[in-house]
């Protein structure tokens, strides 16, 4: 049976990145029936709506874990596949001159919380309200010790979804450049804010730019609690039902390629990072000063009780800070038994 899938995915640490770049999805589907293109060539707004609502049949998505959360929630006809958690920088930025030298010096200050009116779920706030909230909890600090400010910014991050793969991926003749904290960066700046909260390989870019005149005040990955290191993950492999219900062995060849993909991954570190640099848009050091311990060997997708943990976690938090309208009931939502038999097929031990 002839199908073509669609698939996006986040500028984040993927198995789908690698897999894309080492040439594995060619490999395993070549020329034959069934295929995997960039939803990208279905056009711009279809391809940024469907990355946040995943509201095609036909498709799949690796990435952030609010948008397939918020999608589920909805009544998205998904799957969940699998899950991936890398201990990627959370960090809180300060300007150079300011007087807050420690996350305890927030007493008072004024903390950007983004507002995205153009997205449709503003992933970027609940990370960063997961993030302050946290990080305050770390330091026996109540929410009210600090004063939230809205920070309006308004973009809808087509540029930053799904990026391009490859090293030589250019926009009007320059290379594609993550910016997903610039508008926050410039509200510091101006002085409208105290501190902001920064992620991913972020921090790392943002203090090689503008290092001189930046301060990291707290990271939470120094947490004490592990569970406040759980922010925008764990990331989320979702499909559409239809290829689950229709074609359950499509489904698992594209888990075997994206454990191949994390299999090339764990064995080659310096090229784990060039192609997660090209893809998130940043510098290769930033790879390397913002994911901790063995980076390159943790996009195994996992249905582990403890990875599974994790996104309960995240969910809860969804739903209490009213960022769900409903639960997700996890059970109902996963397909664990194809991530079993990829990993069977694969002669690996499996994560599922």
């Amino acid at each position: 049976m002839e199908r073509t899938i669609y698939y996006t995915r986040c500028p984040v640490a993927t198995a789908t990145g690698i897999a894309l770049e080492t040439g594995q999805f060619e490999k395993e589907f070549g020329d034959g029936p069934n295929q995997f293109r960039n939803i990208k060539e279905l056009g711009r707004e279809k391809m940024l709506k469907s990355h946040f609502d995943h509201h095609l049949d036909n498709s799949v998505r690796e990435g952030g874990a609010i948008p397939p959360i918020w999608a589920r929630s909805r009544g998205a006809d998904t799957a969940l596949l699998g899950l991936t958690f890398v201990r990627d920088s959370l960090a809180f930025l300060v300007r150079a001159d300011s007087d807050i030298h420690h996350f305890s010096d927030l007493t008072g200050k004024r903390c950007s919380l983004p507002l995205h009116p153009r997205l449709l779920t503003d992933f970027m706030r609940a990370n960063t309200e997961r993030g302050f909230l946290c990080a305050l909890a770390e330091h026996d600090m109540a929410p009210d010790t600090v004063n939230f400010v809205d920070t309006i910014i308004d973009n809808d991050f087509k540029d930053a979804a799904n990026p391009d793969a490859g090293r030589d991926k250019k926009k009007d003749g320059k290379q594609f450049e993550a910016t997903m904290f610039d508008h926050e960066l410039q509200a510091l700046m101006d002085g409208d804010v105290d501190v902001i909260f920064t992620k991913n390989v972020q921090p790392a870019r943002l203090m090689r730019l503008y290092g001189d005149q930046l301060r990291v005040i707290y990271d939470l990955l120094d947490a004490k609690n592990p569970d406040h290191i759980i922010n925008g993950n764990p990331r989320i492999i979702t499909v559409s039902r239809n290829v689950v219900d229709e074609d359950p062995e499509l489904v698992i060849r594209y888990l075997q390629v994206l454990i191949r993909g994390a299999h090339y991954g764990s064995n080659h570190q310096a090229e784990t990072a060039r192609i997660w640099a090209g893809e998130i848009g940043v510098e290769v050091e930033d790879i390397y000063n913002s994911y901790r311990g063995e980076f390159h060997t943790t996009v195994w997708p996992s249905l582990s009780d403890n990875t599974l943990r994790r996104l309960r976690v995240q969910i809860d938090f969804l739903c209490d800070h009213g960022y769900l309208e409903n639960d997700v009931d996890i059970d109902q939502w996963m397909a664990a038994d194809l991530l079993r038999e990829a990993y069977r097929r694969e002669d690996l031990s499996h994560a599922a």
